[in-house]
C-alpha cells in the first residue's frame, strides 16, 4: 500500500485538480458577491460588535475541543490518548484541511497521529471516517430541526424550502446506510475483512497487494460496533456541533441579524455539506454562498443582502483564520511540515517513530 504521503501528494498534484477547485470558487464567488452594494457591506463590516465576534471565536476553540474529546473517545479500543494531547493534532488537521485541497488535511491529522502514537495510517484514516459519519449525524439532527422549526413557524420563521429539505432526505438516507454498515463491519471484523480482500483481489489496481492493510481499517471503526462508545462519541459530537452552532449566532447578533437560532442550525448545516464538494483550501467561496443564501431566506431588512454577505465572510474568516494559524504552529512543533508530507517523506507505516506511544 502506498504510504499516506504519497496519497496526499496525489490527491493534491496536478494542475487539473488545481484548476477544478479554483474554478468551482471562482463560480461560488461570483454569486456571493453578485448584485452587491460594496459601501453597504463596508458599513455592515465597521458596525459589528468587535466583542461577540471574540466570544464567537472562543465558543469555536470550546467547538474544537469537544471534537478531541470525541476523538479521544473513539480511539478507546486502539490507542491511549488523552484530550489534550489530540487537542493539537486535532488543529493540524483542521489547518491541512484549510490549507491543502480534498481535505488533505485529514491525511496529515492521521501522519500526526502515527508519529505521537503508534497507531496505523489506515487505523487512523478509518477512525476518521467514522467522525465523519457522526458529523454527518449532526449534520442531518440540525436540518432537521431547522426544517421543522420552519414548518411550525417557530419565532416567525418561513419554510426552509425545496432545496433544504430535500437535502435533509438525502443525508438521513445516506448517514442511516452508513451507520449501519460500519456498525455492521465492527461487529462482525473477521468476516467483514475476508469480504472487503476478495473484493479488492477482483480490482486490477489492487490484486497485487496481499490486503494486509485491511486489517487496519477494520481497527479503525471498531468503535461503530460499541454501543457505549457510540453514545458517548455522539454526545460529544452533539457538544462540540452545539458550539460551533453558538458561535455562527453570535456572529449573527455581532451583525444586528436578530434571526431565531434554528436559522443558524440550517446555516451550519448547508455551510458545512456543501464544502464537501470540490473546491479550492478551506471550501473558500461554496461555504460563504450557501451561509448567504440560507439567511436571506429569513433576513428582511434594508441592505438584507449585504448585511448576509459581511456575516457569512466574517463567519468563514472566524472558521479559517485562527485555528489553522494554531494548526501551523503545532504543524512546526511537531517537526512535520506539509512540505514535508508532500515530498513523501512519512516514516514506514509499519515501524513507530521511537518514543511513540504504543497502539493497544
Amino acid at each position: 500500500m502506498r504510504r499516506p504521503s504519497a496519497v496526499l501528494s496525489h490527491l493534491t498534484a496536478g494542475p487539473a485538480r488545481t484548476l477544478l477547485g479554483l474554478g468551482v470558487s471562482a463560480i461560488f464567488v461570483f454569486l456571493f458577491l453578485r448584485d452587491t452594494d460594496f459601501g453597504a457591506v463596508s458599513e455592515a463590516f465597521t458596525s459589528a460588535d468587535v466583542e461577540l465576534i471574540l466570544i464567537a471565536m472562543a465558543v469555536f476553540f470550546a467547538g474544537v475541543w469537544f471534537r478531541a474529546v470525541r476523538w479521544h473517545i473513539l480511539l478507546r479500543p486502539i490507542a491511549d490518548a488523552s484530550p489534550q494531547r489530540l487537542f493539537p493534532i486535532m488543529a493540524v488537521g483542521y489547518a491541512g484541511n484549510n490549507i491543502l485541497p480534498l481535505r488533505g488535511g485529514e491525511i496529515v491529522r492521521a501522519h500526526t497521529l502515527y508519529r505521537q502514537f503508534g497507531v496505523r495510517h489506515t487505523a487512523g484514516l478509518a477512525n476518521v471516517f467514522v467522525e465523519r459519519v457522526l458529523d454527518g449525524v449532526m449534520l442531518t439532527l440540525f436540518l432537521v430541526l431547522g426544517v421543522v422549526a420552519g414548518l411550525v413557524g417557530l419565532g416567525g420563521m418561513a419554510p426552509a424550502g425545496d432545496v433544504l429539505t430535500a437535502t435533509m432526505a438525502f443525508l438521513i438516507f445516506g448517514v442511516s446506510v452508513t451507520v449501519v454498515a460500519l456498525y455492521v463491519i465492527a461487529r462482525h471484523p473477521e468476516r467483514a475483512q475476508a469480504i472487503i480482500v476478495r473484493v479488492l483481489r477482483r480490482i486490477p489496481v489492487l490484486r497485487r497487494h496481499d490486503g494486509a492493510w485491511v486489517s487496519g481499517l477494520i481497527d479503525g471503526v471498531r468503535p461503530a460496533g460499541d454501543p457505549a462508545l457510540l453514545t458517548a462519541a455522539f454526545f460529544a459530537s452533539a457538544a462540540a456541533w452545539g458550539m460551533e452552532a453558538l458561535m455562527y449566532f453570535l456572529v449573527g447578533e455581532a451583525f444586528d441579524l436578530d434571526l431565531p437560532l434554528p436559522v443558524y442550525l440550517l446555516v451550519a448545516a448547508a455551510a458545512n455539506v456543501i464544502i464537501s464538494a470540490p473546491s479550492t483550501s478551506g471550501g473558500v467561496g461554496p461555504f460563504e454562498w450557501a451561509a448567504k443564501e440560507v439567511v436571506l431566506i429569513y433576513l428582511v431588512a434594508a441592505h438584507a443582502q449585504e448585511s448576509a454577505i459581511a456575516y457569512a465572510a466574517s463567519l468563514h474568516g472566524l472558521v479559517l483564520v485562527p485555528i489553522t494559524l494554531v494548526g501551523l504552529a503545532f504543524l512546526w512543533y511537531y517537526h512535520v511540515p506539509v512540505r514535508r508530507l508532500l515530498r513523501g517523506a512519512a516514516p514506514d507505516e509499519e515501524a513507530p517513530p521511537a518514543g511513540a506511544d504504543s497502539q493497544r
